[in-house]
Parts: structure tokens; sequence; C-alpha cells
């Protein structure tokens, strides 16, 4: 597929530098944050780690240095990856929908910080500027002085995803700013935008279509499942669902009416989700934490996308793999610092990541 071999060509490069189970494993045994740090120093995680060593002094390791030099890492990566792929070709108007999410993220992370007054700093420190907008760009709109006016700027941009959230703020009328019904109502229109430019790309985009509709589904099962744990129908609201996935609405909601988790799940069980939902219900009875049903359907994407990558070799596919892959990477060894910094068990601390 034309456009496609150079990037994917870096990306399976790139892949071969991921940790394999054995070294997660591995680093979860360290003891310490510092045991850590020294181990990640023999991995591509060698920059960042020395980088936390250097700023620390012995014995005073905070595990949220560490995280941030993860986030850090996470930037600069895929802004590498972003710059695989040339507009002037056909796998460029792709990618630029794939790393069009973190335009979203990034507003969703301004608004909810200036929402609560969180500094201008510690607002952009939250973002992950690989989208179209840019450190100066965020930086002015985590300076604002209210989210109103964060709106106000986005509008002045003419910025496509400024135009959900000022219907939304209409909508409103006199009412305070919902930021929790706003923010589903900048994603439905994320999924929906992204969806009609990969249907528009044809066979090339039919990858990210499946990827698209996935994260739809999974975003609308874990807000079923939340409306099913609160038993109150009175909440029930299309306008809570991100939609369009590949499970009917009408399915959804009847998950969301149930008068418990339980029950919810069985709803989904003749859904491509069902098995991963019902085999996760033993773990969310002894936890009671619906987190354990988030990581199942991450785990789940995790392993589809994997698979396509290989049948979309000269695609997007590849593309949506590593990214996959790397987020979890990272979600992984901040979950191993949070836990040796807390004094976690071996096997408490092991149940928290997300391994193949």
């Amino acid at each position: 597929m034309s456009g496609f071999d150079y990037a994917n060509a870096r990306l399976r490069a790139l892949k071969s530098r991921l940790l394999p189970r054995a070294a997660l494993e591995a680093l979860a045994e360290t003891g310490s944050i510092r045991g850590l740090l020294l181990a990640l120093t023999d991995t591509a995680y060698r920059a960042p780690a020395q980088a936390v060593l250097a700023q620390a002094p012995p014995g005073a390791v905070e595990a949220h240095w560490l995280a941030e030099a993860l986030r850090v890492d996470l930037l600069n990566t895929l802004g590498r990856v972003r710059g695989f792929f040339s507009a002037s070709d056909e796998a460029g108007p792709l990618a630029a929908v794939v790393f069009g999410r973190y335009d979203v993220h990034n507003v969703k992370a301004v608004l909810r910080g200036l929402a609560r007054q969180a500094p201008a700093a510690e607002i952009v420190a939250s973002t992950m500027p690989i989208g179209d907008l840019g450190p100066a760009e965020l930086a002015r709109l985590a300076g604002s002085a209210r989210v109103s006016a964060a709106l106000d700027l986005l509008a002045t941009w003419c910025l496509p995803l400024a135009q959900p959230l000022l219907a939304w703020r209409a909508s409103a009328n006199d009412h305070p700013l919902d930021l929790a019904h706003m923010e589903v109502a900048l994603e439905r229109w994320r999924l929906l935008d992204a969806l009609e430019a990969a249907e528009a790309a044809g066979a090339n985009g039919a990858a990210l279509q499946r990827a698209l509709r996935r994260e739809a589904d999974a975003a609308n099962a874990l807000t079923a499942l939340r409306l099913a744990s609160m038993a109150k129908r009175s909440l029930l609201d299309t306008q809570l669902f991100a939609g369009p996935g590949f499970v009917p609405v009408a399915l959804v909601l009847e998950s969301a009416s149930r008068p418990s988790v339980e029950q919810a799940v069985r709803a989904w069980e003749r859904t491509a989700y069902g098995p991963a939902l019902t085999a996760t219900l033993p773990e969310y009875e002894a936890t009671r934490r619906l987190s354990v049903f988030e990581r199942a359907l991450s785990r789940l994407d995790q392993h589809v996308l994997m698979r396509e990558a290989i049948e979309d070799a000269l695609g997007i596919g590849v593309l949506l793999a590593y990214i996959a892959l790397k987020r979890n990477e990272i979600a992984n060894l901040r979950a191993i610092a949070h836990g040796l910094a807390l004094g976690a068990a071996l096997d408490e601390l092991l149940a928290e990541l997300l391994l193949d």
C-alpha cells in the first residue's frame, strides 16, 4: 500500500524495542523505585531513567518523577512516529486522524484543569501535544481565566473540535457547564468525524474504521456498567454514550437499565465482548472495581489490533497496534512504580499490569 511502506518499516523497528512480558515481570521484582530506575537503564528507557536518577538525591526518588519522565518519553516517541508519515501521500491523512485523538485528549485536560482552577503549568503538564494543537496553543488555552473563555479562544481559532463544545454550551443556556456531558459530546464528535475520514479512505481505512467502532463499544460498555452499578434508571440518556459502535444502542441502553453490574454484563453475552466481560465478573465480584472491565476490554482490543497489524501489514493497522502497545507499556511501567512506592506485594503489583 503506497505511503505506508517507509512508516511501517520504522514502526516495526520501534516495536522490536518494546519490553517483553518477562522483562516487565523482572522490573516488578526490583523492590524499589531506585532499583526500578537502575534496571531501566539497561532498556530502551535508559535516557528517562538516567534523567530521574540525576535529579534525585540518594534514597529520595519519587514515583511521580518517573511518571513525568515516561510521559515525556511517550510524547517524544509518538511525535517521532508522526514524522514517519507524509501529508502528501495516502498514509498522511489517515495517520492525522489517528493522532487527532490527542487534540481531544488535550482539550479535555485543559477544561478539567480550568474547572478546578489548577495552575496553568500543572494543566499543560497533563497534555500530550502530538496533534494539531502545539505547546504554544495549549499554554494559551491553559492560561484562560475560565472554561468559557477557553471555549471562546477555541472558537476564534476556527478549529472543528470547537463545534461540539460550542453547541453543548449553547444547549446548556444559563445552567452551569456540565463537563462530563461536554466531554462525551466531544468524544462523540471525534468518533463520527474520524469514521467519516476512514470511510472516505475506502479499503485503506477499513482497519481504522473497525478500531474506532471497537473504541465506541468499549466506552459505551463501561458507561452502561457504571450506570448499572448506580441502579438509577432516571440517569439513562443516549447523550451519555459515545456511539456509533458495532453494538446497537438499544442493547447498550438495555444493559445500563439493569439493576446490577452482574446483570448488565449478561446483556453483552452474545456480542464479541461477552466472553471477556463475563470472564471478568469473578474479579469484579471480589474487588467491586469497574476498572477491571476496562482492563479486560483493553486487553481484548490490543489482541485484535495485533492480529490486524499482521493482516494489514502494509496499512494503518501497524500504526494503531504500535500506539496501543507503547501506551500500554508506559501504563505498566507507571503501575510498577506506583506499586513499588506503596510497598505492594509482588502478586498485587503484577495483578495491576496489562500483560499479554
